[in-house]
């Protein structure tokens, strides 16, 4: 990685311009609109791309006008070389865009950051990446699918063992994750289906379905993730973080719930004695676990197609030691405020910087727009 960050993007006929493409959504749903709100990103990318030296706009995107947005940045090949650091992440059911942006801007042949169409798929639904992780041999927790509100879920518990935890497929940022989705017997696990398949404050769960799975007892850590795999050279793997819990929860409750997560405290309480104190901290894992960690996050990242970035989310059973996979994050969240996204302690704690973070995100997709443009050279062959 450079350490001096300017003038480090390859030199081109025409000056670089950053265009930021952020989803934009209001629902007039105080919860999901927060979720939504980047005012502090905004202030993020102005420090970063002026460390860089690089022009750039921060550019809001619905699912409405996605087309028209990056048909205007495409027009502006004529005077500048536009990279668009695409932040867009929706599902795309609930009204936010998504993997239409990644398919558009690969249409109009346009450099652009992050997830390739099939990272984004194979990540968005956990049914379909812990498919793959089986495929591939991951290390990962025990799981049955639930398509539907309808289906029999007998056996769930004893084939898979209790506790265990009922997330929605397809959901972003702890959304349709409560405490209350750790359950410990059949009766409990059917109530939970039911209510899930009703829906978050209109947000549709129903169309991805739900994934059951072991609840896996141990700290928690955190790996970010850029380059792509089929460059593995120029991957940059960073090191683990641990997310630390308040001592005060049970076993049980330490994971990022909705509620906690956001502090929207619906159906939660904020943590400690006087509830004001931090839901978790973050460390750095013992050094022994480093390399243990990284090598197991590069083989998941790996195993669902890792394109741009992403973050790999893995515990340890306390008992055993064993490491399992929780799930990649294709199109994370990128921050530097510990508050939003573990990103910015990965930074911190790695010593790292966050703008060096993008620099090598708009690296690889530089690389990877590279790579596309290659048209293949035609061999003459010499007469007999």
């Amino acid at each position: 990685m450079l350490s001096n960050p300017l003038h480090s993007l390859p030199s081109t006929r025409h000056p670089y311009f950053i265009w930021v493409l952020a989803p934009h959504l209001i629902t007039n749903d105080a919860n999901i609109d927060y979720y939504y709100d980047f005012s502090q990103s905004i202030d993020e990318y102005t420090k970063v791309f002026e460390e860089l030296n690089l022009q750039w706009k921060w550019q809001p995107v619905t699912i409405h006008n996605y087309r028209n947005i990056i048909d205007e940045i495409a027009t502006t090949r004529n005077f500048q070389t536009p990279i668009v650091l695409n932040l867009c992440d929706g599902d795309e059911v609930n009204g936010t865009p998504g993997v239409s942006v990644i398919h558009y801007l690969k249409e109009k042949e346009l450099i652009y950051t992050g997830s390739e169409p099939a990272f984004y798929d194979n990540t968005t639904s956990k049914i379909i990446m812990k498919e793959l992780f089986d495929k591939a041999g991951i290390s990962h927790a025990a799981w049955a699918p639930i398509h539907h509100s309808e289906q029999k879920l007998n056996g769930i518990c004893e084939q898979i063992g209790t506790p265990l935890i009922v997330k929605p497929a397809v959901s972003g940022g702890s959304m349709g994750l409560g405490v209350k989705n750790v359950v410990h017997h059949n009766e409990e696990l059917q109530s939970l289906v039911k209510e899930l398949f009703t829906g978050y404050h209109g947000w549709d769960f129903t169309f991805g379905g739900l994934v059951a799975e072991q609840f896996i007892n141990g700290p928690e850590y955190t790996v970010f993730i850029s380059g792509s795999y089929m460059h593995p050279r120029n991957r940059r793997v960073y090191v683990p973080v641990e997310r630390i819990f308040h001592k005060d929860l049970p076993d049980t409750e330490k994971f990022l719930s909705f509620d906690r997560l956001w502090e929207t405290y619906e159906a939660e309480k904020a943590v400690g004695q006087n509830e004001d104190e931090d839901f978790y901290q973050y460390a750095l894992p013992p050094a022994s676990l480093h390399k243990k960690i990284m090598d197991l996050s590069w083989k998941a990242y790996c195993a669902v197609g890792g394109t741009g970035y992403g973050r790999v989310d893995i515990r340890m059973d306390k008992e055993t030691g064993k490491l399992y996979v929780l799930e990649v994050n294709a199109q994370c969240g990128l921050s530097e405020d510990e508050n939003y996204t573990s990103i910015g302690a990965i930074v911190r704690l790695g010593n790292e910087t966050y703008s060096n973070l993008i620099l090598h995100i708009l690296q690889d997709a530089l690389q990877r727009h590279t790579v596309k443009q290659r048209k293949p050279v035609a061999v003459r062959q010499q007469r007999a």
